[in-house]
């Protein structure tokens, strides 16, 4: 059997595999999978998926998730029932509301997982703190520079789909399922005024999501920066100091403040550092 007929083989046997687990709750689905809204189609994300992409971004019971496109709503319930998390589904077509509401209820979660009608380019998403997504590719990309404007450290996942040229922090695959995790990057694009000690630093960032680049001056002779790199709210970078000894620099970025702590391998205990941005 050639490899093309194989391939056939095995995606015709998935396809059974899927409607066969499904056999017995048919009639109780809420709509054909494929249902068509608006600019996408209702495909469920599989169960063991979901757990992992929750797990992926580090959910918790403290977090706020926000489904853009939940469907029949079991990312919402799962993250509200497995991890305590407090949910919002966003979607479109009410018989999958109404179908999500009722399985909230059956899984006794319906005071955490919420749901409403809403096209999710009006949803307010400033107070999540996880976003989850399995929405089309052309939704993503008019959707990537809302996620930007998030609050530094907001995570975001999403099943199968990416965001255009912002490369993911984290990927998983899961059964031949790709699950991506993407955490919303500080903007620390610009000058910097940074001391250490009895040392002043001139810091130059350029920023493209997370990835950065760097360049320093100490006391206004220039030095080797390199190594930068955001993950969140939570910068690092490398740098030659005045005595030559490459010393890693690692903080937290607070608007247009951050500070850390800065270490020489093998040297002695970490020596702190703050900087301000400069108009």
């Amino acid at each position: 059997m050639n490899l093309k007929r194989l391939r056939s083989v095995l995606a015709a046997l998935l396809a059974l595999g899927f409607a066969a687990a499904h056999a017995q709750t048919q009639d109780t689905l809420p709509a054909p999978i494929g249902q068509v809204s608006k600019d996408s189609v209702w495909v469920p994300t599989p169960d063991l998926l979901i757990h992992r992409m929750l797990q992926l971004a580090d959910t918790t019971r403290r977090d706020f998730v926000i489904d853009l496109g939940s469907g029949d709503g079991r990312i919402p319930i799962a993250a509200a029932k497995v991890f305590g998390a407090r949910a919002l589904g966003v979607e479109l077509e009410q018989n999958l509301i109404d179908y999500s509401i009722r399985s909230a209820k059956r899984q006794g979660v319906a005071g955490r997982a919420k749901f409403i009608k809403q096209d999710l380019f009006e949803t307010d998403l400033s107070k999540a703190t996880v976003i989850a997504m399995y929405i089309s590719p052309p939704v993503m990309e008019k959707l990537r520079a809302k996620l930007l404007t998030l609050a530094p450290g907001t995570r975001l996942v999403s099943h199968h789909f990416t965001l255009g040229d912002w490369t993911p922090d984290e990927m998983v695959q899961v059964e031949e399922r790709r699950a991506y995790l993407w955490l919303v990057p500080a903007q620390v694009e610009g000058r910097w005024a940074m001391r250490m000690g009895d040392t002043d630093y001139a810091l130059r960032f350029e920023q493209a999501h997370q990835m950065l680049s760097s360049a320093a001056d100490i006391d206004g002779r220039p030095t080797t920066a390199f190594g930068a790199r955001l993950r969140g709210d939570t910068i690092r970078f490398n740098l030659i100091d005045r005595n030559g000894d490459s010393r890693l620099f690692t903080g937290r970025v607070q608007g247009k403040a951050m500070r850390g702590d800065s270490n020489v391998l093998g040297g002695q205990l970490p020596a702190p550092w703050s900087a301000k941005m400069l108009p």
